[in-house]
């Protein structure tokens, strides 16, 4: 029997052996569970840093877009800009915005292209864009030619066939369509990177749980990793600050320049409207009825130029104005105006009728402005209607916390034209039958949009109007 039994140390080894495997086992589990919670914290890093830098490339991918294509427009408008100027004075010194444009415009057209091709369905707006472009710069380069050639009345009625308003609506139209593609674009990368970014997180928590000492390890790399993305923030935010301040500078640049023009234009205009006074007070018995009636309608347009400037500027200051938000009394608003009105045209028989305590959160010059523009224009309307009627109330809508209307029985619109009321300049009745520049709600429209709210309109030929608009200050555009 001594044969067949193991000396002792011999089983001793045996159970040490078995025993250290036994005790090794649980630990290189956990070791194996260290490593693999390390092996997806990095990856979880690496990918989140990779998933922000993504994040804020988009942002400024967006904005890139926005302001090449901003640009473009602007330089259409300076190229504009400059044919109005040398048609209406003949000096070639006004056509220097037109001659910078035309060196500006193919640069602009050159850092925008690489730009919208990455946007869904760019390569379509940007071939559109092009041609709309070149139209327009063979429009404004004809009649500039014309005019240099002596043809100013061939220029004039080249612009009179409203050719080249069509192309720059068009125009504006293809850069918001673009500038739509790129916001929406980007919107939907990041929404992409921020499901990613979730999943991560979810995943490094369960690893967490399932190791306390590798949840402490895991815990000290997420706070690395948000400190690398409390940096990427910080620089996305000092890009925006800087970014904000070029467009500051920008549009004061922008305002510098409209205050510059219509300085420009009133001083020939003065002098038009001078030569014009002194025609008829020193040769007026010399001038038969059609010569003294050209020279009164020299002084009349001259006039409506002289307004045109003035909304112009306007409607500059109503885009750039500090909001300053306050309880306004809407109803008292309307009661005042509505006074100065009937004031100023004592003659008038006008039924006006206001809802009483219609409040708001708003500015109250700028909502003032907005609604004089809407009760002179239903009392300018209804000036040949006997028995006029203004209204003045709320309606609900789902959209905005207040919706208010001013309603009138007067000459109304075609409906099929209600897109045009809010565009400068684009009136639906005669200047002799209603005079104005066409300005007004325009400017409505741009307040209300800086109060977070919209316009729209109701109406028929002979059949009044009604003009809405919301206010919701939570959207407020500073």
């Amino acid at each position: 029997m001594s044969g067949t039994r193991q000396p002792a140390t011999a089983v001793a080894d045996t159970a040490g052996r078995g025993a250290a495997r036994r005790a090794s086992a649980p630990h290189a589990l956990v070791l194996a569970s260290v490593a693999l919670l390390l092996i997806l914290f990095v990856a979880n890093v690496t990918l989140s840093v990779r998933a922000y830098v993504l994040y804020e490339r988009a942002d400024v991918s967006t904005l890139d877009v926005i302001g090449a294509s901003n640009s473009l427009l602007i330089e259409l408008l300076n190229a504009e800009t400059g044919q109005r100027g040398y048609l209406l004075t003949g000096k070639a010194d006004y056509l220097q915005p037109y001659d910078a444009a035309l060196s500006a415009i193919p640069a602009d057209q050159q850092r925008l292209r690489p730009r919208v091709s990455a946007v869904p369905g760019g390569k379509q707006y940007l071939a559109e864009l092009n041609s709309l472009v070149a139209a327009k710069m063979a429009v404004i380069a004809e009649t500039i030619k014309l005019a240099r050639a002596g043809d100013h009345a061939d220029a004039l009625r080249k612009v009179d066939t409203g050719e080249g308003k069509r192309t720059m609506d068009q125009a504006r139209g293809i850069i918001a369509g673009i500038q739509r593609a790129a916001t929406a674009a980007g919107a939907s990368q990041r929404s992409d990177l921020h499901t990613q970014l979730t999943i991560f997180a979810v995943l490094a928590a369960i690893l967490a749980v399932a190791d306390v000492r590798a949840g402490l390890v895991l815990r000290h790399r997420l706070r690395r990793a948000a400190k690398e993305i409390r940096s990427l923030n910080a620089n996305l935010e000092q890009q925006v600050r800087q970014r904000t301040i070029h467009l500051e500078r920008a549009n004061k640049n922008l305002e510098a320049f409209a205050y510059s023009v219509a300085h420009d234009l009133r001083t020939p205009l003065r002098g038009i409207s001078g030569f014009a006074e002194a025609l008829v007070d020193d040769y007026g018995d010399r001038l038969d009825e059609t010569g003294r009636e050209y020279a009164g309608r020299v002084q009349a347009g001259c006039a409506r130029m002289s307004n045109l400037i003035d909304d112009l500027l306007h409607l500059s200051q109503v885009t750039r104005a500090t909001m300053n938000l306050q309880d306004v009394d809407l109803s008292a608003e309307v009661t005042a105006i509505c006074a100065q009105l009937r004031a100023h045209d004592p003659g008038r028989q006008v039924r006006v009728t206001v809802q009483e305590g219609v409040r708001a959160t708003a500015d109250r010059t700028l909502i003032r402005s907005a609604l004089d523009n809407l009760l002179e224009n239903a009392w300018k309307f209804t000036a040949r209607r006997d028995g006029a009627t203004i209204e003045f109330a709320t309606a609900p809508v789902d959209d905005a916390p207040i919706c208010c209307y001013v309603r009138d029985n007067g000459a109304g619109f075609d409906p099929a034209y209600t897109g045009k009321l809010f565009q400068p300049f684009q009136r639906l009745h005669d200047a002799d039958e209603f005079p104005g520049t066409g300005i007004g709600l325009a400017s409505v429209r741009r307040i209300i949009e800086r109060h977070g709210g919209r316009t729209w309109a109701e109406g028929a030929v002979d059949g009044g109007a009604t003009i809405y608009f919301t206010l919701n200050t939570e959207g407020t555009h500073e």
